[in-house]
This record gives structure tokens, C-alpha cells and sequence, in this order.
């Protein structure tokens, strides 16, 4: 309770030049004397509140801690708060959340966002936000990060990088940064990063550029483009990836479309998502190799468990 009262004791003061304790320990439906043991726990805390006494007297905050509605629209205000809501949502961090606390003061009554973006962790991947607010110590500290890695071939290598951005990308995070053992760039998905902890050691920043992650060549692998028959319950899934171009035309209850994949079990394993909403039709080289793979995996279960 006494968290949520701080709280809005400060969204009260920042509404207002000042407020008296009366007023206060009325709204709040505590006494004066808990009023003030309050605002001492908000100075010790940093918050500027200024006591003044007398007729007009009550208490405030310093005019330099507040920020002046007038700086942004309304608009603007639910642009930021959204913003911060999701990184907040994955990293749950205190100077985050005391800055939402501050621009909800800035936002209207009965005002709700027209969008939300909502990157809340599920149950089952909670200790992502763990990792992440790790990486972000080592880049903002300019530490450097050590871990092992496990590639898309299954190699395990141990690894020592200079972390530089986050990036969330295709319902995946990927950190880009500079790897000592590479002596280049590179980018590794956090999902492949194992027992992941910071050095001691602190790196000299380089001029990083960040590298680009449209799909193209980010991934080194080249893609061929397919020609696929796509149930029409999964069209929109072509178009969040590709655009709407992919789609090339009606075929039946369903349609043709072009999906570049990597020809190799990586893109096969981005078809099989789709199970049998989706045939390989060009090209023929990559239709047949598609059906090995499918045979192979039939093969599993035909021999039964160990």
C-alpha cells in the first residue's frame, strides 16, 4: 500500500503547484503524521518535494522536475506511454517505471491507447527478461559478454563479444555485436546463447554501425524463391512476411504465392508451420528434396522409440 500511495502522491503534486497535507492525508484516507514520514521517504528517495509553510503554504515539487503539458500533445503523451509500457513489460525496470509515472500525469482523464503493443514474457519464457536486462548492463557498462553458442548446425562454440543493440525481429531477439574469436560483426539469437555472464574486462566502444536484418543477407544463406499453394487460411502469413506482391493469384478456395526460403532443413522447417496448408509447386528440385526431408522424418517414427 504505502508504494501506491507514494505514487500517487506524486502524480497529486504533479498536477498541482501545491497540496496541502490536510488535503492529503484526507484523499489518501491517512493521517497527517503518515503524510509526513511520506514525503521524507520521497526525499531520501530523490524526488524534489518542497515543504512551505504558512496560510498558502502545502507541498510541491520543484518546477525543474516537472515537465510542462504543453511540450507534448495528447497524442504524443500515449505515443510515449506505450512505448515504455512494452519496454517495461520486458525488462520491468525502476527508472522506467518511474518515468511512465510521470507522463501518466501528463495524460488525459478517460483516455486509452489506440494501440498496444503487449511483449509481456509467457510462463514458459520468463528467464528471457532475465537475459536481456543482463545484456543491457553489459552494453550500457561496456563490459563484455561471455557465453556459449549454439549454431543452426548444432556447433557449440564458447564465445567473448562487445554487446552493442538489442533487436527484436520476427518474434525473436537477436544481439549484434562485435566477436572477439571472429574478429567481425555478428549476430546472435538469444535463444542460442547458453550460461551467458559478464566479464569484468571493459571494452573500448567501436564506431558500430548497426547491421541490417531486412531478411536478405543478414542470414548469409541465400534463398530461393518458391512457388507455393497456400490454403487461404494462411495468406495473411505470406503477407506479414513478404508483403502483399507475394501473392500472385487465386487458386480455387486457396492461393499461389511466392515464399523465398533457405533451401536447406532450416527453410524446410518454416514450411512445415504450415503442415498441409502448404504445397511446394517450383521449383522441382526443391519440391523433391522437400519430400525426402518429410520421408525422413516419417522414417523417425516408423522405427519407433528407443
Amino acid at each position: 500500500m504505502k508504494m501506491e500511495r507514494l505514487i500517487a502522491i506524486i502524480m497529486l503534486l504533479m498536477e498541482r503547484e501545491t497540496v496541502s497535507t490536510r488535503e492529503l492525508a484526507e484523499r489518501l484516507e491517512v493521517s497527517r503524521r503518515t503524510i509526513f514520514r511520506d514525503i521524507d521517504t520521497l526525499g531520501m528517495a530523490g524526488v524534489p518535494v518542497v515543504v512551505t509553510r504558512g496560510a498558502n503554504g502545502g507541498v510541491g515539487l520543484m518546477k525543474s522536475y516537472k515537465v510542462d503539458k504543453k511540450l507534448f500533445t495528447p497524442k504524443d503523451v500515449q505515443s510515449l506511454i506505450a512505448s515504455l509500457r512494452s519496454y517495461h513489460q520486458l525488462l520491468a525496470d525502476k527508472e522506467i517505471a518511474g518515468t511512465l509515472t510521470k507522463l501518466q500525469s501528463l495524460e488525459e482523464p478517460a483516455r486509452y491507447a489506440h494501440v498496444s503493443v503487449d511483449l509481456e514474457p509467457n510462463a514458459g519464457n520468463r528467464s528471457m527478461r532475465s537475459l536481456l536486462k543482463r545484456i543491457e548492463t553489459a552494453i550500457q557498462d561496456r563490459r563484455y559478454l561471455l557465453f556459449h553458442y549454439t549454431d543452426k548446425n548444432g556447433k557449440d562454440t564458447f564465445r567473448q563479444a562487445e554487446p552493442y543493440q538489442l533487436v527484436f525481429k520476427e518474434s525473436s531477439w537477436y544481439l549484434q555485436a562485435f566477436c572477439a574469436e571472429r574478429q567481425d560483426y555478428r549476430i546472435f539469437k538469444l535463444a542460442r546463447m547458453n550460461e551467458v555472464r559478464l566479464s569484468e574486462e571493459r571494452f573500448v566502444p567501436r564506431n558500430f554501425v548497426p547491421l541490417p536484418m531486412d531478411g536478405s543477407d543478414w542470414m548469409t544463406d541465400e534463398r530461393v524463391p518458391l512457388i507455393i499453394r497456400i490454403d487461404k487460411s494462411i495468406k495473411d502469413k505470406v503477407i506479414e512476411r513478404f508483403g502483399e506482391d507475394h501473392i500472385i493469384a487465386r487458386d480455387g478456395d486457396g492461393y499461389i504465392a511466392k515464399y523465398p526460403i533457405v533451401d536447406n532443413e532450416e527453410g524446410y522447417n518454416v514450411l512445415l508451420r504450415f503442415g498441409a496448408k502448404c504445397e511446394i509447386l517450383e521449383p522441382v528440385t526443391v519440391r523433391r528434396k522437400f519430400i525426402h526431408y518429410l520421408h525422413c522424418i516419417l522414417e523417425k517414427y516408423r522405427e519407433g522409440p528407443d
